[in-house]
């Protein structure tokens, strides 16, 4: 079988999309599939490779893509100069697509499958957020092959919006246990060597800090700090200079900067070994729309990292821990928040046992056997 995975993202990027599909293509290619990803062709910050900057194994093939790429215009013409990239990009592809033989196109680019599905060729499309204009999505549903949703609730929402239900797979997110198993030092050693506190309990959010511009409740953990001992600590790690600016500032204005450690974009083997460094691990994602519907990688990472996590109690996150692997605190509530984090600080016990079970849980959701599901209804 021949894939087309298109993806209207420049690769490599900081973004956690760019990760995650990288890891599918790997993925699929060791599952016998033969891969052409296909990007737009714009300027990008970062050099790297994209195998290289993801870790990736060189076993597919990437290709660029013409586009007329009016992005770095955005502070002159707004929206439109989003809109003239992501249509010129799908008219492109479309055109590359009447000259090349494959079995299936894959893709979360909306504009590419609509122009695609007046064709009879198959694509699959692959949804991790609910559009907010979902009348132009549904012919995009009627002729796609499959659906393949991140979240049931994701799901939910879009059969109520009239997809098929009979033809959307929910497959969440995975993790590389490879990468995790790789860091075998302890938490202490972990805490030397990354210049963390050594001797506070050290509650960590590991990620980027906004997403679409949006809170990703880094907030409502620093609302927690004044409710916590000054022996526990917390560290933000993964934002962008700008961002842990204002959140510095944030923190300063609750006069818990001291409590604080902040630091900036990591490379994905780093990530992990500050996941592993710390004595909790926190995914405070906000009561919003976009936290509804996503299975954010980090959840998995967290799971992987052997840490005890506390988690925001949503229906999406709900899919994956329970009460057995993971504490709870309700959206946006810091007193709750901070509940949890003096329920684990004094129960290394309780701490222990979920971790574990985490760690048991996380193996249904490597990014094999995501690729495995998904190539099951595909064919």
């Amino acid at each position: 079988m021949k894939i087309i995975y298109i993806t209207n993202s420049r690769i490599p990027t900081t973004k956690a999309q760019g990760f995650q599909i990288m890891k599918m293509c790997e993925a699929f290619v060791r599952e016998s599939v033969d891969v052409e990803l296909w990007i737009p062709r714009r300027i990008n910050p970062i050099k790297d490779s994209p195998f290289d900057y993801y870790s990736v194994r060189e076993s597919f093939s990437i290709k660029k893509i013409s586009v007329i790429d009016l992005v770095p215009l955005y502070k002159i013409l707004g929206p439109f100069a989003n809109f003239v990239e992501s249509f010129s990009f799908a008219i492109f592809n479309i055109w590359r697509l009447r000259k090349t033989d494959f079995d299936a196109v894959y893709s979360r680019d909306q504009f590419t499958l609509w122009l695609l599905s007046f064709s009879n060729r198959k694509f699959v499309y692959e949804i991790h957020k609910m559009p907010r204009h979902p009348d132009f999505y549904k012919r995009i549903w009627r002729k796609a092959h499959k659906i393949i949703t991140i979240t049931a609730v994701l799901k939910d929402a879009i059969v109520k919006e009239g997809a098929d239900a009979a033809k959307i797979l929910v497959a969440h997110d995975g993790v590389d246990l490879d990468v995790f198993n790789a860091v075998n030092k302890s938490a202490e050693e972990l805490k030397t060597e990354l210049n963390l506190p050594k001797s506070q309990f050290l509650v960590g959010y590991v990620g980027k800090f906004k997403t679409l511009e949006q809170e990703k409740g880094l907030k409502t953990m620093i609302e927690a700090l004044p409710l916590l001992d000054k022996e526990i600590k917390m560290a933000f790690v993964g934002g962008e200079e700008a961002e842990v600016k204002e959140y510095k500032y944030l923190a300063q204005r609750f006069n818990v900067l001291q409590q604080c450690v902040f630091i900036g974009y990591q490379p994905y083997k780093r990530m992990a070994e500050y996941m592993k460094a710390m004595d909790a691990v926190v995914l405070p994602s906000p009561d919003k729309p976009l936290a509804h519907y996503s299975s954010p990688l980090k959840l998995f990472e967290y799971m992987a990292s052997g840490r005890p996590i506390i988690a925001s109690d949503l229906p999406a996150i709900r899919e994956v821990l329970n009460d057995k692997n993971a504490l709870f605190f309700k959206p946006e509530n810091s007193d709750d928040l901070a509940r949890a984090v003096k329920m684990l600080k004094s129960s290394p016990t309780l701490g222990y046992h979920l971790s574990q079970q985490a760690l048991a849980d996380v193996k249904n959701y490597t990014w094999t056997s995501r690729a495995k599901n998904i190539l099951t209804v595909i064919d």
